[in-house]
């Protein structure tokens, strides 16, 4: 097959969505099929390009995969600077797939944003190509669980309509979380044309050994600093346990960041250290040699399991999950303590009894996590399952 990925994300970008659409890249690949990747220079989680030129088109190549990068429009720190970007990327893959030579058997859009439909639909109808739509968080569902919209809002109500018209096009939704399946089915769509691709952790992760962090006992959020992060529960939380010798470390890079230090400088949270960003090899490295691995998910995101819960436990790490939903229940089967969503104090609670425990009885309950983990299908098995299933439909 030739197959088409449409992203906004994609490495040298180190977050969850660029690994996963990499690890499917890479098993369409593995089989023996022809990919090009669409998308746009890397700007994920600061916000701003990277130093260096940028044509109009750039393209990369490494076997049978293809990188074409595409120009948008990124003005940081503007108001609806993020909403310009997506839709200037949008349009510039929508155009590129309406005028490249080559042909694609198979269109693949890999969301959020959910902009990414206007060309996944372009792109489809343009190559008369079979189309997998890639879903991670659900529109507009999410929006709505983290109240950045009302439900009966123009907003949704638009997007409902948009993602309903991508859904009835699609040969296949791929969805990460059985909550999601759910919310997709109730748009219409038929079960046999719902693969569950759940997140899973990435095989043989290069940690070689832990970076300390210190005396006493530290707690550490690695990770994207978006909407979907209750970075508030870590503040509030680091402050009641300030006398306690627990330090909380903040390891990333994202829309919340500047807020985040503002909550920090302004109520004299000393005990919370907000790193910034490294690349993942390292960034592992550093949760590795942590005491315990905290996860905190905004109140409302029932469907979300974040990759975050797996690259912890893959290098040894006890992990905390605060969060409700799938999120719990699937930290409970790998051995992570939970806390409600939102709950400051149970959380201090928790690393107040976590900083009694000694190093050795930490590191056991990080490596019976592993084990745990490592019963489990990798991501690298997931995917080439899925590139399976859509090779089956051509």
């Amino acid at each position: 097959m030739k197959v088409a990925v449409v992203t906004h994300f994609y490495p040298p970008e180190s977050g969850a969505g660029a690994l996963r659409v990499r690890s499917m890249v890479d098993a369409f690949a593995a089989a023996g099929h022809d990919v090009t990747v669409v998308t746009t220079y890397p700007s994920f989680p600061r916000g701003r390009f990277a130093e260096g030129p940028r044509p109009m088109i750039g393209v990369e190549e490494s076997g049978r995969i293809r990188i074409v990068r595409l120009s948008s429009i990124l003005i940081p720190k503007i108001p609806g600077g993020r909403l310009l970007h997506w839709l200037s990327a949008a349009l510039s893959s929508s155009l590129y797939l309406l005028t490249t030579r080559e042909r694609f058997d198979v269109v693949v859009m890999s969301s959020p944003p959910i902009t990414l439909s206007l060309p996944a639909l372009v792109g489809a109808a343009r190559h008369r190509a079979r189309l997998i739509v890639d879903v991670r968080d659900v529109f507009p569902d999410i929006g709505v669980a983290m109240g950045v919209w009302k439900k009966d809002s123009f907003v949704v109500r638009a997007l409902d309509k948009l993602v309903r018209r991508l859904y009835r096009r699609a040969n296949l939704v791929v969805v990460v979380t059985p909550h999601g399946a759910s919310q997709i089915a109730n748009r219409g769509v038929d079960r046999d044309r719902i693969f569950l691709a759940r997140n899973a952790y990435e095989r043989d992760p290069v940690v070689a050994n832990g970076i300390p962090h210190g005396n006493g006992f530290t707690a550490v959020y690695a990770g994207n600093l978006g909407l979907t992060t209750d970075v508030d529960v870590l503040v509030d939380a680091a402050a009641l346990v300030a006398k306690d010798g627990i330090t909380i470390e903040i390891i990333g890079d994202g829309a919340q960041r500047s807020r985040l230090r503002e909550r920090v400088e302004d109520e004299k949270v000393e005990n919370l250290q907000i790193r910034g960003s490294f690349p993942r090899q390292e960034a592992l490295a550093m949760v590795a040699g942590a005491d315990v691995s905290v996860i905190p998910l905004r109140k409302g995101l029932m469907e979300s399991v974040p990759t975050k819960l797996y690259d912890s436990f893959s290098v040894g790490c006890p992990v905390v999950i605060v969060a409700e939903g799938e999120a719990i229940e699937e930290g409970t089967s790998l051995g992570a303590l939970c806390t409600p969503a939102g709950d400051a104090g149970a959380l201090a609670a928790i690393l107040r009894q976590l900083s009694l425990l000694d190093k050795s009885a930490l590191r056991k309950m990080g490596d019976e996590g592993k084990s745990r983990l490592r019963k489990r299908a990798d991501r690298s098995d997931i995917m080439s399952e899925l590139v399976g299933r859509i090779a089956a439909l051509c």
